[in-house]
């Protein structure tokens, strides 16, 4: 019997899984053509754009009739707008004329100018560069020309520009007609009025190319330059490249995966966080065009779709018609194909408007999903109120009474620091990358045993609730409140993150917004820790750790299972493309290379496990502190086999949706691969358990981060100041602040809606920076110092939180080292400070060396 059931079981899962699978052809936008130009022959080649509102059409190509009946080329410098392009019947004016007629002009949008440089006047390509503005008032289109020169006269040539107001310029044709490999670059004003000089960069690889395609895009770790297509001299391209500017001077064309068909004057795009579109373009001679239609090129009607973390092509759907230097805007949620040319000789006059028509997947998340879920909210509700009885101090409510075991204060703490960051960005960001950021995990090994060798025994002493009473016993109180007001700070932006990712990642999966979903996890996360205190907290972190890894697994699983060739196909794939790369052994100070990633963890996680509330108040909840240090450890021996699934997890991820590239949503951010991952695959039953894991992630850290937040509040600003408090007072006021935070922390979360972000991880890891060094360095001072007093401290931890300001917005240092310039900068200016100002230093029992305790195994 029990066979039986096993049995159908799994056969039930594969079939679910099989259902999942099941994929239709791609097909990304409606398409409808009811639009047309003023041109009753057509036009390509035109300069078009948005400009304040209104389409601006100028400039282009057309011929008075078919090649064949001895039609003539005719090149034009009419300006064309049309006031109102979301009209359903364009209405267009004569804005006037461009300084000289063109066609093939790159053109790109800039702060609603519309930038022309180069084009051709059909007998000799232009070195000119001009902008052309719409204006409201005068309803005339404005020219300026008072922009530097090509360095050569090109037409036909590509060009882009970038979120840093960086122009790109690639190939193009000279004055002899020959294909070029040029790649200039220039940076535009704020305004887009001036231009700087134009800057020799990398020759384009393989033949000179005009025609090509040139796309901005992030390829999952930095913003990325695609060169794709084209034609020499009289070869229509298919190969492409990338070229990253973030490298500097050692930037260089890579060689990324060729187009499926030649692609001469497609047009393109970037679309999503990680996808370039191109539209159409002519694929070259076709025999077949010739024989039929008496034409010697062929215009492509497909879309194909490129992945940049993947390095994979698609079809992505089809065009009405076939197409070739058509203009593609993007305006508000549709996409619009000008002009262009359908044959030769035959221009367009259609405007094609393309809608999106995908969405992000979601799964049948059935009633067992649902039960799954609800069950697990029930469990979480029903510890909090058994932990409710007997709360009757702040004893109690703040540290459990000291009487929480060792082992589950461990892992409460790996289940604290993991939050839906760790369970979805982290396998995000190994997706996209690599295990570079892996890298960080050995740095337990360094850390932890400082901590429990010196730090631990410490907290233990003084026996304080909140980290930052110490500061004020060793300094002073503005030292103390200093430190508990950037805490605070640096916890509310946290709450948000991780109250947002699980949102996100059930309304993936699920009829719920992502906005009721906030809801939802802001307001039970805040109930449960209102009720239960810390110890309900702990208790409730340890069922949710076991779920984060259960979870983590199954989603392995499903990875691999999906994967053509199974476990020998994914570790093949991996290797080849370096996905088990610890990234590069440098001290690039301006990229995530292994050698920033190891400073900056060492520092990271040495800040929080000394001046972190969340932490050290685990600390306390033990019995002594020979239970604190084994705590500790027990963190470590949960926390390195996670770290290792859940980089194993975005691996997977990554050689899936290699295999599987048609199953891969534009829509979808990449902090969002998980969820979509889920939606695609996980069948019913297990999608519920899944998603409960991620519910877990973030309930652990947002319940213990409210609670420590309500600790801070309660200890380090009301008992501080507030006269004749009592228990009773203290512990009402402790609730009250609890869902006081838990509210801002989910309007926090909801603001996030509205803020478009490539990695939560990065984001987190940067707020991470910013706000744990001054504080980390406030507790090395006070600690290992005996001549730094209260005046050098404060200064410290001043000049270290402006140092860091000066470092995020006026230079380009990874964010990685955030920390440890905030460490070094506090220690280093609040020691020198402490020797010119005089301050309060407190030193009977509160260093290193006055303690009256075993520590450097050697008695004070």
């Amino acid at each position: 019997m029990l066979r039986y059931f096993v049995t159908c079981f799994f056969a039930c899962l594969f079939f679910n899984m099989a259902a999942v699978n099941a994929q239709s052809d791609a097909n990304w936008f409606v398409w409808k053509v009811q639009k047309k130009l003023p041109a009753k022959n057509g036009l390509s080649g035109t300069i078009t754009g948005i400009s304040n509102g209104a389409l601006i059409v100028a400039g282009g190509n057309n011929f008075d009739k078919r090649i064949q009946e001895g039609g003539k080329k005719h090149i034009y410098n009419d300006i064309y707008v049309c006031i109102d392009p979301a009209a359903d019947s364009l209405v267009w004016i004569n804005a006037g004329k461009l300084p000289y007629p063109v066609v093939d002009a790159a053109t790109v949008s800039f702060n609603n100018r519309l930038l022309v440089i180069g084009g051709s006047n059909g007998k000799k390509p232009y070195r000119n560069v001009i902008s052309l503005t719409w204006n409201r008032d005068t309803k005339k289109v404005d020219i300026n020309t008072n922009y530097p020169k090509l360095p050569q006269a090109r037409s036909g040539l590509s060009a882009i520009i970038t979120k840093e107001n960086k122009l790109y310029i690639a190939g193009g044709k000279s004055a002899e007609d020959a294909p070029g490999n040029n790649f200039w670059s220039s940076t535009l004003n704020a305004s887009g009025e001036k231009l700087s000089t134009w800057q020799q960069l990398p020759d384009l690889p393989g033949e000179g190319r005009f025609g090509a395609a040139l796309i901005a895009q992030n390829d999952g770790e930095f913003n990325s330059i695609y060169l794709a297509g084209g034609k020499s001299t009289s070869t229509y391209l298919t190969d492409a490249y990338k070229f990253t500017p973030h490298y500097g001077e050692v930037s260089v064309w890579t060689k990324i995966k060729d187009l499926p068909r030649p692609a001469f004057f497609a047009s393109a795009m970037a679309y999503g966080q990680s996808h370039a579109l191109l539209f159409g373009g002519s694929v070259g001679p076709s025999a077949e065009a010739a024989i039929a239609l008496g034409d010697k090129y062929k215009m492509a009607d497909d879309i194909l779709a490129y992945h940049t973390i993947t390095d994979t092509w698609i079809t992505a759907g089809y065009l009405p018609h076939g197409i070739a230097g058509a203009t593609v805007i993007q305006d508000n949620d549709r996409i619009e194909l000008i002009g262009g040319e359908l044959r030769p000789g035959v221009k367009s006059d259609l405007i094609m408007s393309g809608k999106p028509v995908i969405a992000i997947q979601k799964s049948k998340f059935g009633i067992i999903d649902y039960a799954t879920v609800i069950i697990y909210l029930i469990i979480l509700a029903g510890i909090s109120f058994y932990f409710s009885r007997n709360k009757n101090t702040t004893d109690d409510y703040l540290r459990g009474g000291q009487r929480i075991p060792y082992w589950a204060a461990g892992i409460s703490v790996m289940a604290t620091q993991v939050s839906a960051i760790g369970f979805m960005s982290i396998p995000a960001k190994s997706y996209a990358t690599n295990w570079s950021y892996f890298a960080g995990v050995w740095t337990w090994f360094l850390v932890v045993p400082i901590v429990t060798w010196a730090f631990i025994p410490f907290f233990r002493k003084l026996d304080v609730t909140s980290a930052y009473e110490y500061l004020e016993r060793r300094f002073d109180k503005w030292t103390r409140l200093f430190s508990g007001v950037i805490y605070c700070l640096y916890q509310l932006g946290r709450m948000g993150l991780v109250i947002y990712l699980p949102a996100v990642a059930l309304s993936a999966v699920s009829p719920i917004d992502t906005f009721t979903c906030i809801l939802i996890m802001g307001v039970l996360s805040t109930l449960y820790t209102i009720v239960g205190g810390i110890e309900a907290v702990i208790w409730i972190e340890v069922i949710q750790a076991g779920l984060l890894m259960g979870g983590a697994i199954i989603c392995v699983i499903l990875a691999v299972i999906g994967i053509d060739g199974g476990v020998s196909e994914f570790v093949d794939v991996a290797v080849t493309h370096n996905k088990f790369s610890f990234g590069s052994l440098n001290l690039d100070f301006t990229s995530s290379a292994l050698g920033v990633i190891l400073i900056g963890n060492i520092f990271n996680r040495f800040g929080n496990l000394i001046s972190d509330q969340a932490i050290v108040q685990r600390y306390m909840t033990t019995k002594n502190v020979k239970e604190a240090k084994k705590s500790l450890w027990i963190d470590v021996a949960v926390s390195v086999p996670w770290a290792i699934v859940i980089y194993l997890l975005g691996t997977a991820l990554y050689v899936f949706y290699k295999s599987n590239p048609q199953m891969l949503n534009p829509v979808t951010p990449t902090d969002g691969i998980l969820p979509q991952f889920i939606a695609q695959r996980a069948p019913s039953g297990l999608s519920g358990l899944i998603i409960a894991a991620i519910f877990a992630a973030s309930m652990s850290t947002v319940e213990s981060h409210i609670h420590s937040l309500a600790t801070i509040f309660t200890t380090d600003f009301y008992a501080r100041f507030a006269k004749s408090v009592t228990e009773k007072k203290k512990l009402n006021f402790a609730r009250w602040t609890t869902g006081i935070l838990g509210l801002v922390a989910t309007l926090l979360a909801l603001l996030l809606l509205t803020v478009d972000i490539k990695s939560i991880l990065d984001v987190f890891t940067e707020l991470t920076g910013l706000f744990i060094g001054a504080a980390g360095g406030l507790f090395l001072l006070g600690i290992f110092t005996e001549k730094t007093n209260s005046t050098g401290a404060l200064i410290g931890a001043v000049a270290s939180c402006l140092l860091l300001y000066f470092i995020q917005t006026q230079t380009h240092i990874n964010f990685w080292l955030y920390s440890a310039v905030g460490f070094a900068s506090c220690f280093i200016v609040g020691y020198l400070s402490s020797f010119m100002l005089k301050g309060r230093r407190q030193l009977q029992g509160l260093t290193i060396y006055t303690l009256n305790e075993k520590i450097f195994n050697k008695e004070k």
